[in-house]
């Protein structure tokens, strides 16, 4: 007879629930507003991470592990966010990163560590994941489990088997999507490797191996990758979009009629819960100013959840002068999010 307290994995014996439900609170959605240096023009880009502890020089650091496709740069991490606990029911909780506390990156092991306020994480109860070398034992025909959030969904998971290991990176099956970069590979519920692309054309996956990363974090060496087979994809699993130009949006609204007036906070409120993972862009988009979407961001104790913040958010820019339907309906409509603006905003025909 099963029983509840432990989850069977085929011909890996037992592993620990509760074990299991510590490494899946540590799985974390993470996007960033990027600005392209030569276009200027802004782009989402959304992939997923996880909570971990490393020792570093003898240093324990807690922080963000993801991919260096996902945050290349110091600068990008400071205009990322961690979003925690965006599960089915659509809520979560957003974390500021540090990279001032540590930030490494390198882009041959595709790897990225951004620090993080620990006591942020602790009150959210959040147990780090142990970032150790991987076991000695792994080997080919073991399964592999990956928790991740492919295009921005809530938090979903996937399992297959190892094909083998070449150093720096292991391989295997198991299925991703688009946002998926940068998730934790686990074997037997123990952390292997961080998540990234392979191939499409031969059907498997990869990530860069534990130890390669601890390696370079230490003493900055590592089993250099042998030359990229044409067959990897080059896309990289993220989910980026570019946000249209100004003049772009002006021909975007052209032919639209916008309800007249400003929505009341019932409208708000049920746009809040349609918005959770991008309530703070909406924000920048409705020109709030972005001190009050920090403090709210940092405000764990009056609004616990995203959604909770997100309508708080929604409720300050009331009192804009920009404060209408259709000022709402062209934010949206920015954020490609043209069904919402429909919703909420336009004119029914």
């Amino acid at each position: 007879m099963e029983k509840s307290e432990v989850l069977i994995s085929e011909g890996n014996g037992l592993m620990s629930v509760k074990h299991l439900e510590e490494s899946l609170k540590a799985v974390c959605f993470i996007q960033a507003v990027i600005r392209d240096n030569v276009t200027k023009k802004e782009r989402l880009r959304r992939g997923s991470g996880f909570y971990a502890s490393v020792n570093v020089m003898g240093i324990q650091h807690f922080g963000i592990f993801t991919n260096n496709h996902v945050i290349e740069a110091d600068h990008e991490a400071q205009m990322a966010e961690a979003i925690f606990g965006y599960n089915s029911n659509g809520e979560g909780r957003s974390v500021r990163l540090d990279p001032q506390i540590i930030f490494r990156t390198n882009k041959d092991l595709d790897y990225t560590f951004i620090g993080v306020n620990k006591s942020d994480l602790d009150s959210l109860a959040i147990i780090p994941i142990r970032f150790l070398p991987e076991p000695v034992t792994v080997r080919q025909g073991d399964e592999v489990f990956i928790f991740q959030h492919p295009k921005g969904r809530p938090k979903e998971f996937s399992h297959e088997k190892i094909l083998h290991i070449e150093r720096p990176f292991v391989y295997y099956r198991a299925d991703t999507e688009t946002g998926s970069s940068g998730s934790p590979v686990l074997w037997k519920l123990k952390l292997l490797a961080v998540h990234q692309k392979g191939s499409d054309e031969l059907n498997y996956n990869k990530g860069t191996l534990c130890s390669e990363i601890i390696s370079h974090l230490n003493n900055g060496k590592y089993t250099q990758p042998q030359m990229v087979m044409l067959s990897d994809s080059q896309d990289r699993e993220i989910d980026e979009e570019d946000l249209p130009s100004p003049a772009k949006r002006q021909r975007m609204q052209q032919g639209n009629q916008y309800l007249p007036g400003s929505p009341s906070e019932e409208e708000l409120d049920s746009l809040a819960k349609e918005i959770v993972k991008d309530w703070k862009h909406l924000g920048r988009k409705l020109k709030v100013p972005n001190c009050t979407i920090e403090e709210i961001s940092r405000d764990h104790v009056h609004y616990q959840g995203m959604r909770e913040k997100g309508f708080q958010m929604l409720v300050s820019w009331k009192d804009s002068e920009l404060f209408s339907y259709e000022t709402l309906g062209i934010a949206l409509k920015a954020m490609d999010k043209h069904q919402l603006a429909r919703k909420y905003c336009m004119m029914k025909k």
